[in-house]
């Protein structure tokens, strides 16, 4: 069994983390399951355990590797600077900032992951037997996944805006059915918006979202390997995988 888990990684445990999990179905993925509510450290390793044997990869939307006290590392930089005309260029990374915000969640999760067997290493060949954690940003990975001019904006916006914001993020996910692999959602999954459409339940909807997409970039990594991906930066000075749309 072939298991791509998405992590959409608080920086600070006082928020909540998402997380999902996508099982391998002889040519597509299936949603298996998910959290939108894990706060400690602890609770998202509870989370990952049923998949810490066997084959997996595991997309985390956050920094997993930064050795540079200030400033920026090279791959922020570099992602600044070719993703930054369609707005999904990120932050300046450093651990005094991450500090601020609570720790290096990202660093310790890889870390403890590591102890279970899992390796910092992207696949070298397509749909190997492997155990590994990447480095993911949905904001560029959407932008050459879809096409898209412009990223779409759902996140730190007025309840208008945000709610039209993810109606669109969640219409561009369904046509994840359409791609090579494709992805199976589940009903539970097509409503466009929460039953109850208060704050809590948007954020935690929109970080459902957001583990779900980190979860099927790793899939989609697995699935082509080095084909499908570029790795901008390297395991010294902190990297962030890029999916390469194909077909």
């Amino acid at each position: 069994m072939m298991w791509a888990i998405g992590v959409d990684l608080a920086w600070s445990p006082r928020n909540p983390t998402a997380a999902v999990a996508l099982r391998w179905e002889e040519d597509h993925w299936e949603v298996e399951a998910w959290a939108d509510d894990l706060g400690s450290d602890a609770e998202i390793l509870g989370f990952l355990s049923p998949y810490r044997e066997g084959s997996c990869i595991i997309g985390i939307d956050a920094p997993l590797i930064v050795p540079n006290e200030e400033g920026s590392r090279p791959c922020d930089r570099e992602i600044a600077s070719r993703f930054g005309r369609y707005h999904a260029g990120g932050y300046p990374v450093n651990r005094r900032w991450l500090r601020a915000f609570g720790g290096l969640r990202g660093e310790a999760l890889a870390q403890a992951l590591a102890a279970w067997g899992f390796t910092l290493n992207p696949p070298s060949v397509p749909q190997a037997l492997i155990r590994t954690v990447i480095e993911v940003f949905p904001h560029p990975a959407a932008v050459i996944l879809f096409g898209l001019r412009r990223m779409i904006r759902y996140k730190r916006l007025g309840r208008g805006l945000w709610i039209r914001g993810l109606r669109r993020w969640h219409r561009q996910l369904l046509t994840l059915e359409h791609f090579h692999p494709l992805l199976r959602w589940p009903e539970a999954w097509r409503s466009s918006l929460p039953d109850r459409k208060t704050r809590r339940a948007l954020k935690a909807w929109e970080d459902r979202l957001d583990a779900a997409f980190c979860a099927y970039v790793a899939g989609y990594v697995w699935f082509y390997g080095p084909a499908g991906y570029e790795q901008i930066g390297d395991l010294q000075n902190g990297y962030v995988i890029i999916p390469r749309r194909i077909g």
